[in-house]
């Protein structure tokens, strides 16, 4: 969707949560489309809409931008990690800087907007590539630390031990009899819902170990708008070949 007119003024801000550019125009209603590479939102709004109702509006369209951004993620091809590149981290997106480093490992780093990438020159994409996963592991298990102790409130029970890996057909699993938990690495690319959604929906199979009518009920009351974004994981899991 697409506002016509002149742009009068132009800010960047966070809306929801999400990167987004204002474009205000002499128009009466409100426009908004995803950014071509999916790192933002932009909205065209007439000359004097209040950011308030700008953010109630993201709000209400949330599920819908966050179906579409996983959808364009999903019909990508594969990044090797080049200067440019989006590596997309909570729900945002950063381009790839590189960064020069004379000796030792590559690694990336999320810093004032962007990953930095310092790799040696020539590296190839095998190895950029296993840096980003690297900060991904980093950022996913730092994220758990801060979460599991809220998650495990609510739910009323305990992981013995939270692991992560690159899974192809599910988000998350359980072991009921160890209560060990393994989560899948792409949930770092999404909103930190998701992540904690996976994490209120293993802990509960610590209660009930299949999905029934005990399971929903109990998840309805831990985490009450989790098919809202069971549906935004749903959807990229249709469109990306690895999770179907």
């Amino acid at each position: 969707m697409k506002g016509h007119g002149r742009i009068l003024r132009e800010v960047e801000r966070t809306l929801a949560g999400i990167p987004a550019v204002i474009r205000y125009k002499n128009i009466k209603n409100l426009y908004l489309r995803i950014s071509g590479d999916g790192s933002r939102i932009e909205l065209s709004v007439p000359r004097r809409m209040l950011m308030r109702d700008m953010e109630n509006f993201v709000r209400r369209r949330r599920a819908w931008i966050d179906a579409r951004l996983l959808s364009m993620r999903a019909k990508k091809p594969p990044s090797l990690c080049a200067v440019g590149d989006i590596v997309h981290l909570w729900g945002r997106g950063y381009p790839i800087v590189d960064a020069p480093l004379v000796q030792g490992k590559a690694y990336a780093e999320c810093v004032g907007g962007m990953i930095l990438l310092h790799a040696p020159a020539g590296a190839d994409a095998q190895t950029r590539r296993a840096a980003v996963d690297a900060l991904w592991r980093r950022e996913l298990a730092a994220a758990i630390v801060r979460e599991a102790p809220h998650c495990e409130a609510v739910v009323g029970k305990h992981a013995e031990r939270w692991r992560i890996r690159a899974m192809k057909t599910r988000w998350g699993s359980c072991n009921v009899r160890t209560a060990y938990i393994t989560l899948n690495l792409q949930l770092v690319q999404y909103d930190v819902r998701a992540l904690r959604y996976v994490m209120m929906h293993e802990l509960t199979h610590l209660w009930v170990r299949g999905h029934n009518a005990q399971f929903y009920a109990r998840m309805d009351r831990y985490f009450p708008d989790w098919r809202e974004v069971k549906k935004v994981l749903n959807t990229w899991a249709r469109e990306n070949s690895e999770m179907q």
